[in-house]
């Protein structure tokens, strides 16, 4: 069904964009969606991209100057063989909605969580393993998997190696989650894949984000923030709010991260403290970052809300 395109930005107005690819394929931004709640503390929304289907990471390539939108278009871990990578202009904010789609052109796609880019090969988790695809054409190069695990979910890089959570959890009824023991985070090198630390004390991973050569993980099982390094936590802070998933870090090394329990995004320096920046927003997922403009990219509901941070 051939969507309407509409654009409504709050701080400047686009004035041009790219002719869509394929028509029925692709969208544009609009403000007519419910937009997060904002205090007095928050970045400003810029433009809300909507018609996502349960958006779960969004990665800037800055490079090609293109955000990429994992969406799982069902549950967590439904193999369900129709999840679809969203490519949007940095620029224009022109949507190709189905960029790289499950069925379609040899691309098998279950539920797309987090993502990273190493050289021209983007990698994306889903559910139990992750799979490569060409950053610049969407087409697919192969999958690694990682045996032994229950929820596989964000993605970051040190610019060679991939780090990998495993958030060790099964959904259950009540939108509850149970606990599975396999707790991990992985770290893959040229596709061979390795435990680089795994046990209950990581809190059912979830965010992971590599800073100044560390790497920094948020807990969905409570409130923290921590340096892993060796299998050994170091520098824990605690968060305002539980259940955490995404985290980025900002230009000036602030920490962003959001939590699903406070329906809340949170800022601070890696030591702490951290101040609720965004509220009302239902289960804020993995949160990118374009550092070339200062924007943050929320992916919450059905859509992806853009704001700009300082």
């Amino acid at each position: 069904m051939r969507v309407r395109l509409l654009f409504a930005i709050f701080l400047v107005t686009l004035t041009a964009c790219r002719p869509p690819h394929r028509a029925e394929k692709t969208l544009h931004a609009t403000n007519r969606d419910r937009a997060p709640v904002m205090n007095a503390l928050a970045p400003q929304a810029v433009v809300l991209i909507t018609h996502l289907r349960q958006p779960e990471s969004v990665l800037h390539d800055p490079q090609q100057d293109v955000y990429f939108i994992s969406n799982m278009n069902g549950g967590l871990l439904d193999r369900d063989d129709n999840g679809f990578i969203s490519r949007v202009d940095a620029k224009s904010l022109h949507v190709e909605l189905k960029w790289i789609e499950a069925g379609r052109n040899g691309v098998h796609l279950d539920a797309p969580k987090g993502m990273a880019i190493v050289g021209d090969t983007l990698y994306v988790s889903d559910v139990t393993g992750v799979r490569k695809f060409d950053r610049r054409s969407g087409a697919p190069l192969g999958e690694i998997a990682l045996p032994g695990t229950t929820l596989i979910n964000d993605i970051t890089t040190d610019g060679s190696s991939i780090y990998v959570s495993d958030t060790g959890l099964q959904p259950t009824a009540g939108n509850s989650f149970a606990p599975t023991g396999t707790d991990a985070i992985w770290k893959i090198t040229n596709d061979r894949p390795e435990r680089y630390a795994a046990g209950d004390t990581l809190g059912r991973p979830n965010g992971v984000d590599w800073v100044d050569g560390k790497l920094r993980v948020v807990t969905f099982g409570g409130h923290e923030l921590f340096d892993l390094a060796g299998g050994k936590k170091s520098h824990v802070v605690q968060l305002p709010g539980g259940q955490l998933d995404g985290l980025v870090h900002l230009a000036n090394g602030d920490v962003v991260v959001t939590s699903w329990l406070g329906n809340e995004i949170y800022r601070g320096p890696a030591s702490g403290p951290f101040h609720t920046i965004l509220g009302g927003i239902d289960a804020p997922a993995d949160i990118g970052y374009d550092a070339v403009r200062g924007r943050l990219l929320v992916p919450a509901g059905n859509q992806v809300s853009i704001h700009v941070v300082k």
